[in-house]
C-alpha cells in the first residue's frame, strides 16, 4: 500500500515537473527525460516495487518467482498498449523479464530504474538512426 502511495506521489510531482520544463526547454527535452527518468522511475515502482513483489508473496504463485516474473512482463507489455504499438508492447516484454530477473536476484528498485532507462536509451537511438 505505501509503495503504491509513493508511487502515485512520485507520479504528481513527476507530472509537475514536466510542465514547468516543458515552458523551460521544449517538447523534445521533455520527451528525453520523460522516456529515460519519468517513465523508469515511475514504472520500476509500480511493476516491480508492487506487482510483481506482490505476486511473489501472494500463495498463487507458490514460490516460483520465474511465474511472478513473467506475468509482471505480460502486465508491463499490456501496460504499454495505453500509448504505443501492439509491436512495442511486444517488444517491452522481453527486457521486462531481465528486469524482473534483476530485481528477483537483488532486490534493487534502483538497479530495475538503471536498466529500465538503459533499454530505453538503445530504444530511443535505435529509432533515432
Amino acid at each position: 500500500m505505501r509503495a503504491g502511495l509513493l508511487a502515485i506521489s512520485i507520479a504528481a510531482a513527476a507530472y509537475a515537473a514536466a510542465l514547468a520544463v516543458v515552458h523551460a526547454l521544449g517538447f523534445h527535452a521533455v520527451q528525453m527525460a520523460q522516456s529515460l527518468i519519468v517513465a523508469p522511475i515511475i514504472e520500476e515502482l509500480f511493476f516491480r516495487g508492487v506487482v510483481q513483489s506482490r505476486l511473489r508473496a501472494a500463495g498463487g504463485v507458490s514460490g516460483r518467482p520465474w511465474i511472478a516474473i513473467g506475468v509482471t512482463a505480460v502486465c508491463f507489455g499490456l501496460a504499454h498498449l495505453l500509448t504505443a504499438s501492439a509491436a512495442h508492447a511486444a517488444l517491452v516484454i522481453a527486457p521486462a523479464v531481465v528486469i524482473g530477473w534483476a530485481y528477483e536476484r537483488t532486490r534493487s528498485i534502483g538497479l530495475c530504474i538503471a536498466l529500465h532507462s538503459a533499454a530505453n536509451a538503445v530504444w530511443i537511438g535505435h529509432w533515432s538512426i
